[in-house]
């Protein structure tokens, strides 16, 4: 009789595991193969990836580390998707923070918060020495270098043209980044300047003595005066002693 009670508590207790496999109550191995680890590691990747491609700057230029903060999470087998989102402005720096949706067969499954450190490498003019103001630079005062921000820098010179043979105007320390601001560009003729007036039409090259009318730089039109006729004509600025006539 006892055997009996044994077995049918047996057959219950077998009963009740099969019952619970079924619904899902009880932990198993399976549950776990249908899931798979997602790295704290491969997410900051993906964020980082995602930041490259939104952010509006060269991407040789950038310094991008992604921070996602939590832990290894789990998300179901499937087609997966990263969908990341950053709003506002896409030419910043600094700490930078966005979304990213984990979506699997189109259904979002997780919703991570991350932020972004980034800097971005600008070229830049230095003095190699400290400058008076009214100084007039030359190739050899300056030196071209790239400095790392997290701040967007404005007004800088990127552009040697743009300072070679303009005039300082104010004092600058040695290695003081250059500013649009502090540079003035200088004529390269000024109102009564003797010059060249050189009348080019073919093989043929006519050369007066004139005097220039108005301050110009190189390409401007300016009014000049034939000295041997006392005309004021129209040329253009070549360099600080000619001006070509066309005609």
């Amino acid at each position: 009789m006892k055997t009996k009670k044994s077995a049918r508590l047996i057959n219950l207790q077998l009963l009740f595991i099969i019952a619970m496999l079924c619904s899902g109550g009880l932990y198993t191995k399976s549950a776990w193969a249908a899931s798979k680890l997602l790295k704290a590691s491969e997410i900051e990747k993906i964020g980082r990836d995602f930041m490259l491609e939104a952010l509006e700057w060269d991407r040789d230029r950038l310094e991008i580390k992604v921070v996602y903060g939590g832990k290894n999470i789990r998300i179901p087998q499937g087609n997966v998707k990263f969908d990341c989102k950053l709003p506002g402005r896409k030419r910043r720096v600094g700490r930078i923070h966005f979304l990213c949706l984990i979506n699997v067969e189109g259904s979002t499954r997780k919703r991570l918060r991350l932020h972004a450190d980034v800097k971005v490498a600008y070229d830049i003019y230095r003095p190699i020495q400290s400058l008076k103001m009214g100084h007039i630079f030359q190739p050899e005062d300056i030196e071209l270098t790239r400095l790392k921000s997290d701040r967007v820098l404005r007004n800088i010179i990127s552009d040697e043209k743009d300072i070679v043979g303009h005039r300082l105007i104010r004092n600058l320390d040695q290695g003081e980044t250059i500013l649009t601001h502090m540079v003035k560009r200088v004529p390269v003729v000024k109102n009564g300047d003797r010059i060249l007036l050189v009348a080019k039409k073919g093989l043929l090259r006519i050369t007066v003595p004139g005097v220039v009318r108005q301050n110009g730089f190189i390409n401007d039109t300016v009014r000049v005066e034939n000295i041997q006729s006392r005309k004021i004509i129209f040329g253009t600025v070549i360099d600080s002693r000619t001006v070509q006539i066309n005609f």
